[in-house]
């Protein structure tokens, strides 16, 4: 049997050949503890400080401290409850509010949800029918009491891309006590705009997503802004903001897939709306009454995610039809453990109830080939005889 064509890269894609290389060198000339004072420490803390820098111009994040974290998650509890605690003393005297997207990440929404009970206000920013944050409805939500803004550039479900640069310069015009933090594991590695033109206060990243390997991450912070208050102590590290020896293999894997994935963007830009154009294309020929989800143009789109309503298919059965015909694909976030519950996504951009079990979401690494595209049409085409019959 062949092997599937995975294309369900939202939630995870498998490590590029060069994040392998590079993890594989670190374990057999970086093993040792980036801490020590002998060589081979020393010879593993520079992995890790020439990764940093790697991360930096991958990501155009000059102006960012990189901290080395575990997962995106952790990233964004860091910048929500991290960066809540540390900025809470400026609110003497009344209830410090947090603003998080309707349609954010679990964690992002749980972790902001958790510190009601430290005496913070948390309220939602809706989205329009494209999953988009815009300054119209963030405006009238903003003031003195702001504590925290947290919106995500890309969303993990239906692409749909906030315009983050516009909404952090609203932030600081009218809650100038507020942090902008922002969930950038969706985007990082897809999106060619620089983190420096995005200007947020700090930013969650993850291996992961973008061809390295899970159990590393990132968060980046704004040189001279606010410093959150770290979510485990201990020895120290990564400037007493995040304790805990440094994953060296890992963080090599991820300097090399961002480094990569930012020389495909140079040489290519347009290498994943090309190809969701391309299978969007043959989807709409096949299905006539198919319902697109986010926003139409590039410009508000992630092109690593096409996400489709099919009417009359169950997205859970059609995808293991899908996979029996060599393709792999999936049916919202992959991160929340229960699948089966109504995505908050879809009813917060208004699809029609009779359409949410129908939805399944493709997404691409930007390395599939015109061969693999026209795969992902036949398959659709076979899975839905198949689903007639």
């Amino acid at each position: 049997m062949e092997t599937p064509l995975y294309l369900d890269h939202a939630a995870t894609t498998p490590p590029l050949q060069v994040a392998l290389d590079a993890f594989t060198a670190a374990v057999q000339s970086a093993y040792a503890n980036p801490g020590s004072l002998h060589q081979a420490g020393a010879a593993a803390a520079r992995v890790v400080e020439r990764s940093r820098r790697t991360l930096q111009n991958a990501f155009g994040a000059s102006s960012y401290k990189v901290i080395w974290t575990a997962t995106g998650t952790e990233g964004n509890h860091l910048g929500i409850q991290g960066m809540a605690r540390a900025v809470k003393n400026r609110f003497a005297g009344v209830t410090p509010r947090i603003l998080v997207g309707a349609i954010e990440h679990p964690s992002s929404i749980a972790a902001a949800q958790a510190l009601e009970i430290e005496g913070f206000k948390v309220e939602m920013i809706p989205v329009n029918e494209r999953g988009i944050v815009t300054a119209a409805v963030l405006a009238p939500l903003l003031g003195e009491d702001v504590a925290v803004v947290s919106l995500q550039w890309a969303n993990n479900e239906i692409g749909s891309l906030n315009p983050i640069a516009e909404l952090v310069s609203l932030v600081k015009n009218q809650a100038p006590k507020a942090v902008f933090h922002c969930d950038a594991v969706q985007a990082v590695g897809k999106c060619s705009t620089a983190l420096d033109q995005l200007g947020a206060d700090c930013f969650a990243v993850a291996a992961h997503k973008l061809g390295g390997v899970r159990g590393c991450a990132a968060f980046l912070l704004r040189d001279g802004g606010p410093s959150p208050q770290p979510l485990f102590v201990g020895g120290g590290h990564e400037d007493g903001l995040r304790s805990g020896t440094e994953n060296t293999m890992g963080i090599a894997a991820f300097a090399a897939a961002a480094k990569a994935r930012r020389e495909l963007m140079n040489v290519e830009p347009d290498f994943l709306a090309t190809r969701r154009s391309s299978v969007l294309a043959g989807l709409r020929e096949l299905f006539p009454g198919l319902v697109v989800l986010g926003p139409e143009t590039e410009k508000e789109q992630l092109g690593a995610v096409l996400a489709v309503a099919i009417p009359g298919i169950r997205a859970e059965t059609f995808l293991h039809i899908l996979e029996s015909h060599g393709v792999l694909v999936g049916s919202g976030s992959a991160c929340n453990t229960q699948g089966h519950s109504e995505s908050a996504v879809l009813a917060a951009v208004g699809l029609d109830k009779e359409l949410r079990n129908s939805v399944l979401r493709i997404s691409f690494s930007g390395y599939e080939t015109e061969a693999d595209l026209q795969h992902t049409i036949q398959a659709f085409a076979k899975a839905s005889a198949s689903f007639v019959s």
